[in-house]
């Protein structure tokens, strides 16, 4: 009995965390692609609104990582450019 049980309570679905770490990596994605075909020298505040409008936070980590990765930097006054 419990050998046929076993593939019911083995769970293969990807943990909170993963999920979050593949959100945040497609997000990166939509990220840089606004960076590409927006107006220069958007506002952070902005990119990450437009990422993420229900969840400030995964905007904020996803626009982190973009400037981590060093495809964009962010200046004094807040406002993010394309790194060529």
């Amino acid at each position: 009995m419990a050998r046929r049980l076993a593939p019911y309570v083995t769970d293969t679905r990807p943990e909170p965390a993963q999920l979050q770490d593949a959100d945040v990596r497609a997000l990166v994605e939509r990220a840089a692609t606004l960076l590409m075909v927006m107006p220069a020298n958007q506002r952070r505040e902005t990119v990450e609104d437009l990422l993420s409008p229900n969840d400030r936070d995964k905007g904020r980590r996803a626009v982190d990582a973009l400037i981590e990765s060093a495809f964009a930097a962010e200046d004094d006054t807040g406002r993010l450019r394309r790194i060529v």
